[in-house]
């Protein structure tokens, strides 16, 4: 890993991610208590940074979400809180993938973020990979 150099392109907050009529959808944020008793979801080790930023939030806020399924993937998150009427906390540029029939709110409080972050081999001095060094944060906060 020490090959490696790392450049953070930006940091996204986590927001809670349900069904449009869930109970939750009336409040303007969501607080961590507020899942007690929800089906919430956990991200897989398949993505352990976001899983990772998930539990250490739940963590500091004494919080046991004690989650029914883990899902792997965005498409996973959507069928899982679509069929079954759970709760799952995501990076907030997943928003963008959602359908209507699911929307989500901000975290009440300390809100949990995450890195997105680009992983590059030092000893590459590609040319289009300089170009995209120099361009990156611009490309990250671009809207989609």
């Amino acid at each position: 890993m020490e090959d490696l150099a790392y450049k953070r392109g930006r940091t996204d907050p986590l927001v809670f991610v349900f069904p449009s009529n869930h109970r939750l959808a009336a409040q303007a944020a969501v607080a961590p208590e507020d899942i007690a008793g929800e089906s919430f979801y956990l991200p897989s080790k398949s993505a352990p940074a976001v899983r990772r930023v998930v539990l250490d939030y739940f963590n500091r806020a004494g919080i046991d979400p004690r989650p029914e399924h883990e899902v792997h993937n965005v498409v996973h998150a959507i069928s899982m809180i679509t069929s079954t009427h759970g709760v799952m906390l995501l990076p907030a540029y997943t928003a963008r993938y959602l359908p209507d029939s699911i929307t989500t709110r901000p975290v009440q409080g300390e809100t949990p973020t995450l890195d997105l972050v680009i992983a590059y081999h030092k000893a590459n001095k590609s040319p289009i990979l300089k170009l995209l060094l120099s361009r990156v944060g611009r490309l990250a906060a671009a809207p989609a």
